[in-house]
């Protein structure tokens, strides 16, 4: 009877140890599945929060890239002038470095931080970096008096209203 009782204790440490592992394993599982959904959430919330929070600003500015004919007025116009240029909500950097390639020392200005890092890295792709500098910055916070042109493109969310 001393045997029986000997398997008997030896199969219920063996269920016992069993047991523990699988909790300490359902335990990591449960840390890594936490750590990846945590960290899917804070890699959207990065992605997207620079695009959504001019959404909610007092006055929404939206990201709208200038077309190819806008453009072209812009270095229409440019074609008489020289010095430099700064663009105000330069978005993805187009008229900067259209600017920048028609001999023009440009700067862009945006809110966008994901926006201004993608006009640095067009800009150097374009071959035009040397030219061009790109900066975070709200266009109501910098002093545009060393620039000899000053892009904009308004929106009429932009224009404030005196009522």
């Amino acid at each position: 009877m001393s045997e029986f009782g000997i398997e008997s204790n030896h199969s219920t440490e063996t269920y016992k140890q069993g047991s523990a592992g699988e909790s300490a394993f359902k335990k990591r599982l449960g840390i890594i599945a936490t750590c990846v959904v945590g960290g899917s959430l804070v890699a959207l919330y990065a992605v997207t929060g620079p695009f959504v929070a001019p959404a909610l600003r007092k006055v929404c500015l939206p990201f709208v890239p200038a077309t190819r004919n806008q453009i072209e007025n812009v270095l229409k116009v440019l074609k008489t002038r020289s010095g430099s240029l700064a663009d105000i909500g330069s978005g993805d950097g187009r008229i900067v470095i259209a600017a920048a390639k028609s001999g023009f020392k440009a700067v862009g200005f945006e809110l966008n931080p994901w926006l201004v890092w993608y006009s640095r890295y067009k800009a150097w792709r374009e071959g035009v970096h040397h030219n061009t500098s790109f900066y975070i910055s709200d266009l109501w916070k910098v002093s545009f008096s060393e620039y000899s042109n000053v892009v904009i493109f308004g929106i009429p969310q932009m224009v404030r209203s005196s009522d």
